[in-house]
């Protein structure tokens, strides 16, 4: 959601914590592991364009999404990139215009 002079990012509470935290205190079980890497997957099918997805001479898979990267001299004063942002035929045409 967003205003004029703030966007509003509405986040899910997550009261699990971080895998980080669980994986730290051991190998987890082959069924929590296969549950979390299925649920990994679905999130790379759903989010990750194949333009992201390259192979280096080894044909080991590179992700590469830095399209909303940017260098210090592309923001303006207010926070707003001074270049529009993103792969064109996935861009909304507002972000365009």
């Amino acid at each position: 959601m967003a205003t004029k002079q703030k966007i509003f990012f509405v986040i899910e509470h997550v009261k699990g914590g971080e895998l980080f935290a669980k994986v730290a205190k051991g190998k987890l079980k082959k069924e929590i592991t296969r549950k979390y890497f299925q649920q990994l997957i679905s999130v790379v099918d759903f989010y990750l364009k194949p333009e992201y997805l390259l192979l280096d001479e080894n044909e080991n898979l590179k992700v590469s999404d830095f399209a909303l990267s940017a260098l210090h001299e592309e923001i303006r004063n207010d926070g707003l990139l001074l270049t529009r942002c993103g792969t064109l035929a996935y861009v909304a045409p507002k972000v365009l215009r």
